[in-house]
């Protein structure tokens, strides 16, 4: 409620490219509570990435004056990086710097509101597809969800707010 009170309010979430490999499956998959089902660290993390992207585009339909956004640091030289590719992140670079990741997330939150598209998902100022066709990252609907697991997902939110 306070957001509701400031001028051209927001909320961004920091996601990633992370996301693109795969639509938002069901609640008891992402939050690892299937039955005999073992713990996927990639998954997990692609499936948080997609649920921001999610959340923001549908908190966006609500039009209660914030302005809901995801967006993307682009591959930056972070610890995570290391972790998630060792040796590997060479074929990454050249790698952003910390301050190069976060410039795109100052100006979405000092951009006025009318040059935002509420509920997008932006790398680098421009707003990018949410959705992938598949291996070729063309935009498509591989990673998309319809509309009742859209729905389902929102109650899930909520009851596991406590809202």
């Amino acid at each position: 409620a306070s957001a509701r009170n400031g001028q051209d309010p927001r909320v961004i979430f920091v996601t990633s490219a992370g996301m693109y490999a795969s639509n938002f499956p069901s609640w008891d998959v992402a939050t690892d509570t299937a039955e005999g089902q073992e713990y996927d660290g990639f998954m997990a993390y692609t499936y948080a990435k997609r649920g921001q992207v999610i959340l923001a585009s549908e908190l966006a339909k609500n039009n209660d004056g914030i302005t809901y956004m995801t967006g993307h640091p682009g591959w930056s030289d972070t610890q995570a990086v290391d972790d998630a590719f060792g040796e590997t992140k060479k074929y990454l670079e050249p790698l952003r710097s910390a301050w190069e990741g976060a410039e795109g997330f100052t100006w979405l939150l000092g951009a006025p509101s009318t040059k935002l598209q509420n509920g997008g998902f932006y790398l680098d100022r421009k707003l990018q597809t949410k959705h992938l066709a598949g291996p070729f990252m063309s935009e498509g609907t591989f990673t998309k969800n319809s509309e009742s697991e859209l729905k389902q997902f929102m109650r899930n939110m909520r009851e596991a707010c406590g809202f």
